[in-house]
């Protein structure tokens, strides 16, 4: 794909985020003002909820997935890769929605009205069985866009609707798991049409599970961690840290979201380039992809101390001043998570790095748990915004270590530079290295 094509495809996956964010910039601003801080902070606790169930569910198989479709060169084989992980998510879907009805149960914010965890639940299954991987490793990248943006058009119709006070949180939810469930039958649908009904088994199971563990490690140690950081809260502090929290956490999602169309056409391409042996095209396109990234990761940084004063208590309203004060700490952490996302997307997944993941996000993960458990107890919203900073930040220590072990510094910009200057301030011979690949 040629640098012309793929800015056309960039821009029309970012053109559907901006719906996205569209519908964001009406539905936070209605459910804080109609919902209160106390029910606002019941749905963010069971959304926090439902983006754990998603994790669970999903269990690595979408980078799996996407990674082998990437590959394929048949319809059959397509079908084939489609038909097992169906199979694998719909056993997790199983063990996903048990887990889901036991937190319910455990938390005291969503235990006071166990519908909302419910539907969570579900809302997090469905959104495990997304189809969107499938589309990517095809690379029709504007498939699930359209299909998304379907799906943001009639949940906010139905919230609009039917949600009118500080009871109806469990609405919110309910409009949001029947647009999941709409759009999921259009993309199986489209999918069955192109390449068959998949043929569900139970052979392959177990080696699909075992080749996603690494990945899915490394998500449990960042992204299950960052999912699950409003619930956690609810386990800790009361409900109007949660609320505070809950909304800041809200934008800084959002800010970190708009990474994620680059790495839908980006993680791909990288993929198939190196799987047809075209080592200096991907090298390329891996540095295209951290300039934007990173240059996007300060933007977000600069952004979010400056305007959070003056932006959430406009768009919230004036009880909602405490978020902005979590949202400037949350901005420390963008430059990071920014590098993590390149290092972990452009460089280990397509080339097969997975155990390497695993690693740094367990261990990430643990510093993001020891540092919740100590600060959020006694800073409530603050102490683990804090948290979230220095997990991130211990995360990009971690990667760039690994980065620089493997050889591999040559794919950031200016990484052998910097790493040749801190080698001759250390009294160190430089050395030239260049980037390896399997």
């Amino acid at each position: 794909m040629d640098r012309r094509k793929s800015v056309r495809i960039i821009s029309f996956v970012y053109g559907g985020y901006l719906v996205r964010y569209i519908y964001l910039i009406i539905v936070v601003p209605f459910y804080g003002r109609v919902l209160g801080v106390a029910g606002y902070g019941r749905v963010l606790a069971s959304m926090s909820l439902m983006n754990v169930i998603w994790m669970l569910v999903n269990y690595g198989f979408s980078a799996v997935g996407m990674r082998d479709v990437s590959k394929a060169q048949s319809d059959a084989e397509c079908n084939e890769i489609f038909s097992l992980h169906v199979s694998a998510r719909i056993g997790h879907g199983l063990v996903g929605g048990g887990i889901g009805l036991v937190a319910t149960m455990c938390s005291p914010v969503l235990s006071e009205s166990p519908l909302i965890g419910v539907l969570a639940t579900l809302l997090g299954i469905v959104s495990g069985m997304n189809l969107g991987w499938l589309f990517q490793g095809r690379h029709q990248f504007r498939t699930p866009i359209v299909i998304e943006v379907l799906g943001f058009l009639l949940s906010l119709v139905l919230v609009l609707t039917l949600v009118r006070g500080p009871n109806d949180a469990v609405w919110v939810l309910a409009s949001l798991l029947i647009a999941g469930v709409a759009t999921s039958i259009i993309a199986y649908g489209l999918t069955i049409y192109q390449l068959g009904w998949p043929r569900l088994r139970l052979a392959g199971i177990v080696p699909l599970v075992r080749n996603s563990t690494m990945l899915f490690l490394y998500s449990s140690g960042s992204v299950i961690f960052t999912a699950s950081s409003t619930y956690l809260l609810t386990l800790l502090s009361t409900p109007d840290q949660v609320g505070y929290f809950g909304a800041a956490e809200r934008f800084a999602t959002i800010a970190l979201a708009l990474m994620s169309p680059a790495a839908q056409v980006f993680i791909p391409t990288i993929t198939r380039q190196l799987a047809q042996g075209d080592m200096q095209g991907a090298h390329e396109t891996t540095r295209r992809g951290a300039i934007l990234l990173m240059g996007y990761g300060l933007l977000i940084f600069c952004g979010a101390l400056s305007l959070s004063p003056f932006v959430l208590p406009l768009i919230l309203g004036v009880a909602f001043e405490p978020s902005a004060h979590v949202l400037q700490i949350f901005a420390w952490m963008f430059p990071f998570a920014a590098f993590n996302d390149f290092v972990a997307g452009y460089i280990f997944v397509p080339r097969r790095k997975d155990r390497l993941l695993a690693v740094v996000g367990i261990s990430s993960g643990l510093v993001n748990l020891v540092a919740a458990l100590v600060l959020a107890p006694r800073y409530g919203a603050v102490g683990i915004a804090f948290a979230r900073v220095i997990g991130e930040s211990m995360l990009s220590v971690m990667l760039m270590a690994t980065v620089i072990h493997l050889e591999l510094i040559g794919l950031v910009p200016g990484g052998e530079r910097a790493l040749g200057m801190v080698r001759v301030a250390c009294g160190l011979r430089p050395q030239a290295r260049t980037g390896k690949d399997e």
